[in-house]
């Protein structure tokens, strides 16, 4: 199932995903070399970084029992200075319709701590 908005930090990756569920005929599946994912920065630039192009894959949103309805793509990376990202997948279908599932991501830095040194003594 795809969600609108997700927060994650800089150094996670994971799969997201777009669905054509509460949209698509029946029968209709998604074309998965038809079908693209992009990626903009809060200023509208490509940001194409953050995703990983050779991760993408179909699924089956566990919601229904519809097959191929879901696209899927690694996340990675990403700048809170850049964020909120803009993920868009454009979804060809095999009833010839092309649907569009927007996703925001936010980034949250993860927080630094000072290096630690310690000393053991015998």
């Amino acid at each position: 199932m795809s969600v609108e908005t997700f927060t994650k930090q800089s150094r996670e990756q994971f799969t997201i995903w777009g669905s054509i569920l509460d949209v698509q005929e029946s029968e209709e599946t998604i074309v998965q070399v038809s079908s693209t994912v992009t990626a903009t920065d809060k200023e509208g630039k490509d940001a194409g970084e953050i995703l990983n192009q050779s991760s993408i894959e179909l699924g089956n949103d566990p919601d229904g029992t519809a097959t191929d309805n879901m696209l899927g793509i690694k996340v990675r990376d990403g700048v809170e200075a850049k964020s909120p990202y803009w993920i868009t997948f454009l979804m060809v279908t095999t009833a010839n319709n092309r649907w569009e599932v927007d996703v925001k991501m936010k980034v949250k830095e993860s927080p630094s701590f000072p290096a630690v040194s310690t000393t053991t003594t015998t």
